[in-house]
């Protein structure tokens, strides 16, 4: 039971829990219902909320693209370029622009970090700035700065940069940067302008101030701060008022008050005014300048500049002072002054030359200098003089001046043109010195000079006359004593003929020496130095003087150092004319006793041997009060006292002679005691052994041998050179032909070809010159044959007018067989430019070169043939003109443009010789070898006319 009662009350418990679920799933059904109703209306809310905003969102869309689109067209419109970095200094946007300034495209730019683009030196400058407004939050920055273009080249822009931020945190920065280059570039310019400018003011020897328009200080330099003494710097004083300035400085100046009423006049007038003179209590000159500053015509300030003259004004001063002292020295002076105007009227004259020409000063004053006071004749020359002064060019001159009593009077002018403060000229100074005595001095000097050139002409023509007469026995002395070598003398014979041809040669360079004055006076006396025996030579000299002086009581020795020994390299013809003077001067004035000749080795230095020579005598000697005239020109110790006259000339010579190969000389003497006299010469050693094939006669020899077969006219009246040269050339066997005088030369030279011509000058009936010019002008086989000059004169004159007619060359007698010799190979056909096979075929025409030329065209042969005869042929004759005249460029032009011509007529041998003229002119060869070439040449064009007009004869008729 109890347990129906258990399941009973478990069965109502279940029961009444089932009633309150159902109750309560009633009540939720319930609340479902009610919410399900509420959210199906709010479904229905929302849909059409949904709908609204999904049209709202189109229309922004719309908007949003429509305004993207207007801001594109923005960015894109603007010249500027906009460009966004990350705050990490990467750029994400970049507008088109950039393209157009800086050659980069915006896909180039974009995710590159800023640094890539901008120059070296301005990037951390540029990295400071972006960081300083991020850490400030500077909302907005301006900032420049160059960069570099894609070409390279650098571009300033100014950017001017924004922050966008994101909360707290920044989010990226936008720029707008332009290209300031040209505002850049005109800046940086005018801030070195700026800088030079402040620099040179800065350094200026003047002080400058620069001031506003408002008086205020803008620019000073120190030197300004020092002549006011004013305390403070330049930089200092800038903004500083200037009113007040001049104020505290005025007592600087000897008139204050002047000063600053001076300075506001310039600055109310504004006019620039330079150069004024401003006197400093301390002592000191100031030249002030003012200088007003207008920018389009606006006035922005001045400049004053002031400048230390006080040393220039000392200096006018004294200048001024010594002006007017001189001017009262010049009224007592033998100097008149003229002042003058343009118009040649008198506007002052000094008291001197009112006395000069007997005039008052009231009397010239006013008057016309020219009309009252200038010869006619005189006219053109004051006029000349005039346009020098107008052209303000002072001068000197002279001219006749007519006193007031109508004497003339010569004076001499020193004319100045004279400006007025402007520096325009009012006229002229003239100072008027006295030449009247002087003149007339001049008048007899000039009268005593014609006489002194007549009497010199006379004594040049003795001088001439007398080199003839000697010259022309000592040729024949010097040549027989050469021909005597070849006599085969015994020993004692040839030591004779040695002496003879020695004491001949000293003979001939002596009289060359004392009758060339011109060459001696000029200095044209050359050293040729040679390989010589000095011992033998001092030995020989000797000798000479032993045969001389064997009738006298005196003696003669020759003391040698050890080591002068071989032989030596030098002039020995200067050495022997040195010892001859010396020798001869000693032997002169010594009565008895002896002479002596020493030489030693002073000193050696490498290939030079200073040799110390020594002529010492036992003669009377010379006073010492007289040893400073022994090397002086025709000076004499004792003239009048001593037997034994001179010219005066030899020891002059002989220390001329031994200064021009670079030694020295010195005497020392005592009266009744004898003299000595000392000079040092430099020699080289030759250190080659004598070689027999080395001697004079064996070079001749063998040079004769050499000699090429050559016809020789020898022109000559004197008997003794006529067996020298002739035994000379026969001995040569050289084949000559001889005339007597000038006017058998012409004849001769009509007859038969020469290769050379031997003219003497001085010939009867016809002399050398007029032969010449004869031979030269006329048509005949040596027209153009070398002449040279055989002649004893020694004068230069003579020498020119011989190549002034034509003669090629010139050999002065006496002459050695060797210069004879030399003139032979030089002018005697060397290798013949035409051979003898070539005249054997066919008549030497190049006939292959014919065929070529002008195949079977006889006429056009023919033409081309006479137009070489007619037209080409004289100006062949130009060439021996242009080579005695050496104008060897010449030679090469006429060679080069006659050359071919010979090759057209079939003259190809001369052709290629003509090639060779012209290759030696323009090398410059030797001019006598060229003057041979073009003789020869037209010896055989001459030659060959024969066979030219043949052959133009056969063409003709063909």
């Amino acid at each position: 039971m109890e347990n129906i009662d258990l399941l009973k009350r478990r069965l109502a418990r279940e029961r009444q829990a089932r009633q309150q679920a159902e109750a309560i799933l009633e009540a939720k059904a319930l609340e479902l219902y009610y919410a399900n109703e509420q959210l199906h209306s709010a479904n229905e809310q929302l849909l059409h909320l949904n709908e609204n905003l999904e049209q709202q969102i189109r229309a922004k869309l719309a908007e949003l693209r429509e305004s993207d689109q207007r801001y594109r067209q923005l960015i894109e419109s603007v010249q500027d370029i906009i460009y966004k970095i990350s705050p990490t200094g990467y750029f994400t946007f970049v507008s088109p622009v950039v393209e157009k300034l800086l050659g980069y495209t915006e896909s180039e730019i974009i995710g590159q970090h800023f640094t890539d683009f901008v120059t070296p030196e301005h990037r951390q400058p540029l990295a400071d700035f972006y960081q300083g407004m991020l850490e400030n939050r500077h909302d907005s920055t301006y900032h420049e700065f160059p960069v570099i273009a894609k070409n390279g080249r650098s571009v300033w822009i100014g950017q001017t940069v924004r922050l966008i931020e994101s909360g707290d945190e920044v989010a990226e920065m936008v720029a707008v940067a332009r290209d300031v280059s040209d505002r850049k570039q005109a800046q940086i310019a005018l801030q070195t302008t700026q800088i030079r400018l402040a620099t040179l003011i800065t350094n200026l020897q003047s002080g400058v101030l620069v001031e506003d328009e408002h008086g205020k200080v803008t620019l000073a330099n120190q030197l300004f701060c020092d002549i006011f003494q004013i305390p403070l710097s330049p930089a200092e004083l800038v903004g500083y008022d200037c009113g007040q300035a001049r104020q505290e400085v005025k007592h600087l100046f000897v008139h204050p008050d002047a000063f600053v009423a001076r300075m506001d006049q310039l600055l109310r007038e504004r006019q620039t005014s330079v150069g004024e003179e401003i006197s400093m209590s301390n002592g000191q000159i100031y030249e002030l300048d003012y200088i007003p500053i207008f920018l389009d015509a606006k006035y922005r300030g001045h400049l004053w500049r002031y400048t230390d003259v006080t040393e220039k004004y000392r200096a006018r001063e004294q200048i001024r002072r010594s002006e007017e002292k001189y001017r009262g020295i010049m009224n007592n002076m033998e100097l008149g002054l003229l002042e003058v105007d343009n118009e040649q009227k008198v506007v002052r004259a000094y008291e001197r030359f009112c006395r000069m020409m007997g005039y008052t000063e009231d009397e010239l004053i006013g008057k016309n200098a020219a009309e009252l006071l200038i010869p006619n004749e005189f006219a053109d020359v004051l006029e000349r003089q005039q346009q020098q002064r107008m052209l303000g060019i002072a001068s000197s001159y002279e001219l006749q001046l007519i006193r007031k009593n109508g004497e003339r009077i010569w004076v001499l002018i020193s004319g100045v043109p004279i400006s007025d403060e402007t520096g325009v000229q009012v006229g002229s100074m003239g100072i008027h010195y006295d030449l009247t005595e002087r003149k007339q001095l001049e008048e007899e000097l000039a009268t005593a000079k014609h006489i002194a050139e007549e009497a010199r002409q006379a004594e040049k023509q003795f001088l001439a006359n007398m080199s003839h007469e000697i010259r022309t026995p000592l040729n024949a002395i010097i040549g027989m004593s050469h021909l005597l070598f070849d006599t085969q003398p015994s020993r004692q014979q040839r030591e004779y003929i040695d002496i003879l041809k020695t004491s001949a040669d000293f003979l001939h360079s002596l009289i060359s020496d004392l009758l060339d004055m011109t060459k001696i006076e000029a200095g044209r006396v050359e050293v040729h130095p040679r390989v010589f025996d000095l011992s033998g030579l001092l030995r020989a000299t000797q000798k000479v003087f032993e045969m001389k002086l064997e009738q006298r009581p005196i003696t003669i020795d020759v003391m040698l150092d050890a080591r002068v020994t071989g032989d030596f390299v030098g002039d020995d013809v200067m050495l022997n004319q040195i010892l001859l003077n010396l020798v001869g001067n000693a032997e002169k004035f010594t009565e008895e006793g002896s002479i002596e000749i020493t030489a030693r080795v002073r000193k050696e230095e490498e290939n030079t041997c200073w040799i110390e020579f020594a002529v010492a005598d036992t003669g009377i000697g010379i006073p010492a009060e007289k040893l400073g005239l022994v090397f002086q020109k025709f000076k004499q110790v004792n003239p009048q006292g001593h037997k034994h006259k001179g010219t005066g000339l030899g020891l002059a010579i002989t220390k001329e002679l031994v200064e021009l190969q670079g030694g020295t000389i010195s005497v020392k003497s005592r009266s009744g005691q004898g003299s000595t006299f000392t000079f040092t010469l430099p020699y080289a050693r030759a250190n080659t052994l004598p070689d027999p094939k080395n001697s004079p006669e064996y070079k001749l020899a063998q040079v004769a041998d050499a000699l090429p077969v050559c016809r020789v006219l020898v022109v000559e009246d004197n008997l003794m050179n006529q067996k020298y040269i002739g035994s000379l050339l026969t001995k040569w066997k050289i084949p000559y032909t001889l005339a007597l005088d000038g006017k058998k030369a012409v004849e001769v030279a009509k007859t038969q070809p020469f290769d050379l011509i031997l003219m003497d000058i001085q010939m009867p009936i016809m002399d050398g010159y007029e032969a010449t010019v004869a031979i030269r002008s006329t048509h005949n086989p040596n027209q153009h044959v070398p002449i040279v000059a055989l002649t004893a004169s020694a004068m230069l004159d003579h020498k020119s007018s011989a190549m002034e007619v034509g003669m090629t060359d010139f050999l002065t007698k006496p002459f050695e067989p060797g210069q004879l010799l030399a003139i032979l190979q030089r002018y005697a056909p060397t290798e013949p430019l035409v051979s003898k096979d070539e005249y054997a075929s066919d008549n030497g025409l190049d006939r292959e070169r014919l065929e070529e030329l002008y195949g079977s065209d006889a006429a056009y042969a023919a033409d081309m043939f006479q137009s070489f005869l007619t037209d080409v042929l004289p100006e062949f004759n130009e060439l021996p003109e242009l080579c005695r005249a050496k104008s060897w460029p010449a030679v090469a032009r006429l060679a080069h443009r006659l050359k071919p011509t010979l090759g057209m007529v079939g003259l190809t041998t001369l052709e290629d010789a003509m090639r060779q003229i012209e290759k030696k002119a323009s090398e410059g060869v030797e001019t006598d070898d060229l003057e041979h070439y073009c003789s020869t040449i037209i010896r055989n064009i001459d030659e060959k006319l024969p066979v030219l007009k043949k052959e133009l004869q056969k063409l003709s008729q063909a």
